[in-house]
């Protein structure tokens, strides 16, 4: 008889902590999203992420990058930082998210976030999605010097809206092994 009260409570903890995160799923989905930063990362392997003006690249940076400029691809990393808001009088909180990039309504790069989102009520939180993207595909009317000003020199207020690029989040929590998903997406304007 021990055993069938001890297996009973264990099953109404495990229910309850179910419910919690399904209602912390819930609430997470209400909050306020909107974008903190993007950053560029590295252009074609060369990190630019502390670099200021493209006149401050070292000459063989530089080189790499025209070289690059003339090939089929420009092969880029962006960070974006997402600020999430809880209005509400409850916690929110998700176990990881898989994340979506469009720019003009295409489908342009995927990824997960494995690690926990908490946002506590009336509160913010910040997380950053890490993006591969082909700066060729993106800018392709520019030269060189007129790409990596506009990327580089207003690296910390990267202007994405003329794209019409849009993130979109389905934040997850975790259930034993399984994994119970939002039913559909956050669309997040950039």
């Amino acid at each position: 008889m021990g055993a069938g009260i001890f297996a009973a409570l264990f099953l109404l903890i495990y229910s309850c902590s179910i419910y919690k995160q399904a209602a912390e799923l819930k609430t997470f989905s209400q909050c306020t999203f909107t974008v903190n930063n993007i950053k560029v990362q590295s252009i074609a392997g060369v990190d630019v992420s502390n670099v200021e003006k493209f006149t401050d690249l070292p000459l063989n940076d530089y080189l790499t990058l025209a070289q690059q400029a003339f090939s089929k691809d420009i092969p880029s990393v962006i960070a974006i930082k997402l600020n999430v808001y809880n209005p509400s009088d409850k916690t929110a909180s998700v176990s990881g998210l898989d994340w979506e990039m469009y720019l003009k309504d295409e489908l342009y790069s995927t990824g997960v976030i494995n690690k926990s989102v908490q946002v506590l009520p009336k509160g913010n939180s910040v997380f950053e999605v890490i993006a591969d993207i082909n700066f060729k595909d993106i800018i392709h009317s520019q030269s060189l010097p007129q790409l990596l000003k506009l990327i580089i020199e207003k690296n910390e207020h990267l202007n994405l809206s003329d794209l019409e690029a849009v993130v979109r989040i389905k934040p997850w929590y975790l259930s034993g092994k399984s994994i119970k998903k939002y039913p559909g997406f956050i669309r997040i304007k950039l």
